[in-house]
This record gives structure tokens, sequence and C-alpha cells, in this order.
């Protein structure tokens, strides 16, 4: 069987040598697999189309979620299962998937006998596919902030400075939401769309127990300045972000979000891009096979105290 694994060298934890270090290592031990660096300027689409032109039967991916989606979004409906490699600094969806978080064990899922394939949900918006989630207002902003000071300042402190910056002049967009035909008008700080239901508690917040419900998790945050941020988070702090009446949740399988700006950006998977309004997001179900440790199959198999009451698909609680 031949098998790819791309690995980004500048992602959060390629940065430790150490850490790459082990990973060719181990990489080394995998019988037929080929490690790929990913190069400054290379098209993932088109490396991963060249692959399978050559029959790969399976990809692995050393990165962040970015990364990640990257080559996922070439597998799906493909049925050519995907090995996560949790590389990047946050690693979210790796986490969710529940594979090692030591990159090293992670490429033992490529052995079959100590891994198993699941199919899971993929979010799509305009085209794009996303993983994770899906966002428009201030997220985005951060974002697009952070890599303008990305390179001078390092991630981390662009994070405290975009941050800083977008929480002085938080705003609010109109936007028209149309769940089953039916359109309500909004101003929202911040609308998000997680791929399948996410946990909202403070000590596991965007933590998601499945990724197979076939569900849009939708989060929309009304707070247009400084005092109302601080009163939502306030609200998360406590636990009580359900009682806030700044923030409101409800679940679709798909919708259409109409905006006053013809073009906007639209944050995915930790990656922006600007979008042409209205903005189509739709679900997937059981379309990217991903493989995972028995554990997370079994544990798949059961309901999770996690789940949220079920909202009948499509229905919507706006307002």
């Amino acid at each position: 069987m031949k098998k790819v694994l791309f690995v980004n060298a500048k992602s959060g934890r390629a940065r430790r040598g150490r850490e790459l270090t082990n990973l060719l290592a181990e990489a080394r031990q995998q019988p037929d697999l080929e490690v790929h660096f990913i190069e400054k300027g290379e098209s993932l689409p088109w490396l991963v189309k060249n692959y399978l032109r050559h029959e790969v039967k399976i990809f692995g991916v050393a990165g962040g979620d970015g990364t990640v989606n990257a080559v996922a979004s070439c597998l799906v409906n493909t049925g050519i299962p995907l090995v996560v490699v949790p590389f990047g600094t946050l690693n979210h969806f790796a986490r969710d998937l529940g594979v090692p978080a030591n990159p090293a064990e992670a490429l033992g899922l490529f052995d079959e006998p100590a891994a198993d394939e699941i199919k899971i949900d993929v979010g799509e918006v305009n085209g794009y596919y996303f993983l994770n989630n899906s966002s428009i207002g201030i997220y985005p902003r951060l974002v697009k902030q952070r890599e303008n000071y990305e390179a001078r300042l390092g991630k981390w402190f662009a994070y405290l400075l975009a941050g800083w910056n977008i929480l002085r002049r938080p705003n609010l967009w109109h936007v028209k939401l149309e769940v089953n035909g039916q359109k309500q008008d909004l101003k929202v700080g911040l609308l998000f769309f997680s791929n399948n239901r996410m946990n909202m508690t403070p000590l596991r917040a965007g933590h998601r127990a499945r990724l197979d419900d076939q569900i849009f998790d939708v989060y929309l945050v009304k707070a247009g300045t400084l005092f109302e941020l601080f009163r939502v988070a306030a609200s998360f702090l406590r636990n009580k972000l359900d009682q806030s009446p700044l923030v409101v949740q409800t679940e679709v399988c798909e919708a259409t979000v109409y905006t006053s700006r013809r073009h906007l950006r639209v944050a995915f998977d930790g990656e922006t891009r600007n979008m042409s309004s209205p903005l189509e997001f739709k679900i997937h179900p059981a379309a990217l096979t991903v493989r995972v440790t028995p554990e997370k199959v079994e544990k798949n198999s059961q309901p999770s105290d996690e789940d949220k009451d079920e909202t009948p698909t499509g229905q919507t609680r706006v307002s």
C-alpha cells in the first residue's frame, strides 16, 4: 500500500527541532511511507491530486488545522483515509478526533491493526470545506490582523495586539439569516458555524464529542461594544452563556447568510478568505474517512454526556 505523509515544517511543533526529528525517525519505521515536506508556494491540492494519480491509498498530514484542511478537502467523498498527526499550535481537529497527542504515536494510525476508520461530517461555505468551524465578524478580523503582525511579533504577541485592536472597535454587522426559506434580519458581532455540536462550558470550550451528527452548531453574538463583549465573557466564565441575551444558539443543517457587503472576509479552520455574499452553508454527512484509535470508535458508539438536547434537523430558534 502506498502511503504519503505531508509535513508542514513551519507549523508550531515543527519549530521545536527535537519533535520534528522524532517524527521523522518514527516515519522511517513505517513501511512504504513517503514523507513530503511542504515547500513555500507549493499547492497542496495539486500535490494531493498528483499522488492520487499515482494510486496512493492513504494520506497523512503533520501540521496545524489549516494544513490538515488543505489535504482533507481533496479527499472529501473519495473514501481514501486520512491520518492526522497533531503538529500545529492548537490542533483542534486532532483533539476532537481523539488521535494520540504525541506525533510519533499518531503515526501508528497508518498501521491497520492499530487503527480503525470512521466517516465524519464536513462543512462547506461557498465551495470551501471546513472541518472545525467557519465564521464572519470579529474572528475573521482578528485572524487577518494577527497575520499582519505575526512576522514581526510572533504568533501569540500578534494575537494579543490584534485582540486589543478588535476589542477597542467591535461593531455589529447587519445580516439576513435564511433557514428553510424563512429569513430573519439580525445584527451580530460574530456569526459562528461549528461543524457538529460544540461544548461551551469554560473548561471544555470548543470540544466536540462527535463529528458525525450531521448538524451545524450556530452561535450568534450580538455584542457590538466593548462593554457588551465583557458581558458575554462574564456569562461564559460563569457557565451561563445560554442565559445571556447577547448570545443565541441554534442548530441547522444548512443556511444562507446575506450581508449588505458584496464581499466579506470569512474564517474557516483558522484561515481567512474573501467571499461574495450570500454565504451558503451546508453540511456533508460522512464525507471524510479518517483513521482513529479503536477506543475512539467505541466511545462514538455510546451516547455522550456532552451532547446537547437535539433540535429537529433544519429548525432554528434564532430571535
